[in-house]
């Protein structure tokens, strides 16, 4: 790999790891300057999963790595959102239920060696939940019926629809547990795997990337 496409790679992971850095700042912003500021900070953060998507693809850079970081990075920015929000309205606690369980269904799916690339379902519920949490943060007020219409309900109902697809896909697996602790690949072996651009466009739709960290 060039020099130049190492850098391009560190940009749109740079770009990508923001979202969590943004995600802790979150809570003191909100508690010193108010909900609409928090809501800019967000739409600045959620156009980023947008720039390093375009980037990536743009400079050839993607990996397996920046797929697992941008999936996590989202999910923190998602519940941090709605934890906040659950100040203004109580009922988002069951948008961070809903999205918690999606996260443990997709490392069940994950640690069985399933794939880990997100479904269209999946990136439209991300989609309709950052539309919506940016929306509340907007119109937080009084009137709490009017967030449950704009903000909660949609929510809601993309993440359940989410949930529901994704265990639809751990079912389909066959679980298989060991209680022996699996041996890994060498950390060459592993870096590849992780920060390779081919090897990410070659493998990328396979069976799931575990398959390819632990040895055989």
């Amino acid at each position: 790999m060039t020099q130049k496409k190492k850098m391009q790679m560190i940009l749109v992971n740079a770009i990508t790891i923001s979202r969590i850095v943004g995600s802790i700042i979150l809570f003191p912003i909100y508690f010193m300057y108010g909900p609409k500021v928090v809501g800019s900070i967000l739409l600045f953060l959620f156009l980023t999963d947008w720039i390093d998507g375009y980037l990536a693809r743009k400079y050839k850079v993607s990996t397996f790595f920046g797929a697992l970081m941008d999936s996590w990075c989202d999910k923190s920015m998602a519940i941090v959102s709605c934890i906040i929000l659950c100040f203004i309205n109580e009922y988002l606690i069951y948008s961070i239920i809903i999205e918690v369980l999606i996260v443990i269904v997709n490392t069940l799916v994950f640690t069985q060696k399933g794939n880990i690339k997100s479904s269209y379902i999946g990136k439209v519920k991300t989609w309709i939940l950052s539309v919506a949490i940016i929306i509340g943060f907007f119109i937080c007020g009084p009137n709490k019926h009017l967030i449950n219409i704009c903000v909660a309900l949609p929510a809601i109902i993309a993440e359940f629809i989410t949930l529901v697809d994704y265990v639809k896909k751990m079912l389909s697996i066959e679980f298989k547990f060991s209680t022996k602790s699996p041996e890994y690949k060498s950390l060459k072996e592993i870096n590849k795997v992780l920060f390779n651009p081919e090897f990410y466009e070659k493998h990328k739709d396979s069976t799931g990337l575990i398959n390819y960290i632990y040895k055989d």
